[in-house]
């Protein structure tokens, strides 16, 4: 693993990643190299044991029909890199979207797509920090651990 770091636009929403369980996290969705990587972290909140590990696993579970072809991994980084999109296209209740705000992740994993999906050709996903920690805390807020 290793940190990343950028800033620039930051969207920030609520998710319930499984059904069977209930279970929700806190998602956040920049870019970085010009927007060509898609950036989708968790915004870790305490107490929430419940919360998203892996990204790409978390895409795998939500069930492909046939959106996105290719193998496995490029699925999930498809799938990662249409739910961070379509969280700026399509806003929830609640979302933040920052305009321009400081961010690290730890990376856990990266995919180079076999084309360019949703304008990007690398999806990233781990977890993520926003240097505002006011920012960090109203994210936070977004679901209740």
């Amino acid at each position: 693993m290793r940190e990343i770091t950028g800033s620039g636009r930051v969207t920030i929403f609520p998710f319930l990643h499984d059904w069977e369980t209930g279970s929700r996290c806190v998602l956040a969705y920049t870019t970085t190299d010009g927007g060509f990587t898609a950036v989708m972290g968790v915004i870790p909140v305490e107490g929430n044991v419940l919360e998203p590990g892996d990204l790409f696993a978390m895409a795998g579970r939500h069930g492909f029909i046939g959106e996105w072809k290719g193998a496995h991994e490029q699925r999930c980084g498809c799938w990662l890199a249409c739910t961070g999109s379509g969280s700026r296209m399509v806003r929830k209740a609640g979302t933040i979207d920052v305009t321009d705000t400081a961010w690290s992740m730890d990376m856990a994993r990266t995919v180079d797509l076999d084309s360019a999906y949703y304008g990007h050709s690398r999806v990233m996903a781990g977890r993520l920090a926003l240097e505002d920690q006011d920012l960090m805390e109203r994210a936070r807020a977004l679901i209740s651990a």
